[in-house]
């Protein structure tokens, strides 16, 4: 019997946090918003005929069904991720059946292809490892005949999650499914925060990696050592966090972009930062940023900036072949 009829579904979207990063881990406010043009789908397929010998449990056999492909460009998985993603399948699947520990039901189904379609950078901050966890679980949503509200394929999406970064604070989950700008507390959850002007948002992709996981050790080990100082700097990452929403809700663009730098210093006083990461965000600052920042775990990935108007693209000989994602976030209506 197949999970899934070949061809069922399930789509995400990436996410920029736009202030908020480590101090959401100690429960502080987080600001982000979904990059609707940014997407990620999870499509079943064919029943997959057994490969070599026979598999010793049914997590065994199913690693051998996924597939990723990145604008047009297969990408091998290794071994360990492929691990990951068949323990989020099964996880996803005894969770949406509230079968969380019967740890032989995806043994009732023969394995079948799994395709992963991304336009989302590997590693890069932009939450792909929680999109890919929304979009997985809405297709077996989908198979199973669910109707799942955004709020529960974040909670579900955020469990799986974990297999991937440790335990996850929530905010990437939240915002991948979310309709706009959010608020997220951990513990608390999300709220929908009110645009009062569009603005244009830049991102540039320094093609540098660490893995999330190992930069929120390293803040942890810090504030283990240097207590005080972390703590300041996450207050103070708090209070800019919700400086940043009476900005939106303002639209007021210039002391949104006051806020964001400022953000950036702190997260430099967090050692998350980078000098390719630093140099990128004075490049979006010298094309006319209101404000830039790295965005994500840091030690490199992303940053972006926020502009009043279009920016110029190319940029500057530095950085005109890296990889840049633009969108405009539009105001929201008058309530």
């Amino acid at each position: 019997m197949l999970l899934a009829e070949p061809g069922t579904e399930g789509l995400a979207c990436g996410k920029a946090i736009l202030i908020g990063e480590h101090a959401a881990v100690a429960g502080f406010p987080a600001v982000a918003l979904p990059l609707r043009s940014q997407t990620l789908t999870v499509r079943f397929g064919e029943r997959l005929a057994p490969e070599g010998t026979a598999a010793a449990n049914a997590i065994d056999h199913w690693q051998q069904v996924w597939s990723l492909t990145m604008a047009d460009t297969l990408v091998q998985l290794p071994l360990e991720e492929r691990l990951r993603l068949t323990q989020s399948l099964d996880l996803g699947l005894r969770l949406l059946l509230n079968q969380e520990d019967n740890e032989h039901l995806l043994e009732k189904y023969e394995p079948q292809k799994i395709e992963i379609l991304s336009q989302l950078p590997l590693g890069a901050g932009m939450g792909g490892s929680a999109a890919l966890s929304a979009a997985l679980l809405r297709a077996l949503a989908r198979t199973l005949g669910q109707a799942r509200s955004s709020a529960e394929i974040s909670l579900f999406a955020n469990r799986l999650d974990g297999f991937f970064h440790g335990r996850a604070s929530g905010l990437d989950a939240a915002t991948v499914v979310a309709d706009g700008i959010i608020r997220f507390v951990r513990e608390q959850g999300s709220r929908s925060v009110r645009n009062g002007k569009g603005f244009w948002l830049l991102l540039i992709d320094t093609r540098e990696r660490t893995p999330t996981r190992t930069m929120v050790q390293k803040v942890a080990h810090l504030r283990e050592t240097q207590r005080e100082s972390v703590e300041s700097t996450f207050m103070l990452i708090g209070e800019l966090s919700e400086r940043v929403i009476a900005s939106l809700e303002r639209g007021d663009l210039l002391g949104l972009g006051e806020s964001l730098n400022a953000a950036h210093m702190a997260l430099q006083s967090l050692q998350v930062s980078t000098q390719k990461l630093d140099a990128c965000v004075a490049e979006l600052r010298k094309c006319g940023a209101l404000g830039a920042k790295l965005t994500g775990g840091g030690g490199g990935g992303l940053a972006l900036g926020i502009f009043a108007s279009s920016p110029p693209i190319p940029f500057s000989t530095a950085w005109k072949e890296y990889p840049h994602y633009l969108t405009f976030v539009r105001a929201d209506e008058n309530p």
